[in-house]
């Protein structure tokens, strides 16, 4: 496996987990999340999810980045995201780097088959 399938599989396996944390804090089921979702409209977080959030984000930036570092996404941060921008926002953090709006549509696609069970 190279290192771009390496990094594919590892953001993938992130963002699975970011659904798992969205569907944790807002009560809703990962599987039926959608990129455009807000998290306050949408979802209705509210300042305490979002902060629980934002520690689930820190944590899974920091395992991401390769330079040890620490990835710091606060809840005021997250507020007016949708789902989708978590996750980018969490890899701009941890890679330093953004990811297109297509890429992040394919990963986001993995992680939802990868809940139902239905992943290659």
């Amino acid at each position: 496996m190279d290192d771009d399938n390496i990094i594919d599989k590892r953001l993938t396996e992130a963002l699975r987990e970011t659904l798992l944390h969205v569907a944790g804090v807002s009560g809703a089921v990962a599987k039926r999340l959608r990129p455009g979702q807000s998290l306050n409209a949408d979802l209705g977080l509210d300042d305490v999810d979002l902060e629980v959030l934002a520690g689930c984000q820190r944590k899974l930036g920091d395992r991401l980045r390769l330079d040890h570092g620490s990835t710091r996404i606060d809840a005021n941060e997250l507020y007016d995201l949708a789902v989708s921008d978590v996750f980018a926002l969490t890899v701009k953090r941890a890679l330093g780097r953004e990811l297109s709006a297509a890429a992040i549509a394919v990963l986001f696609a993995r992680a939802q088959a990868g809940l139902r069970g239905t992943a290659d």
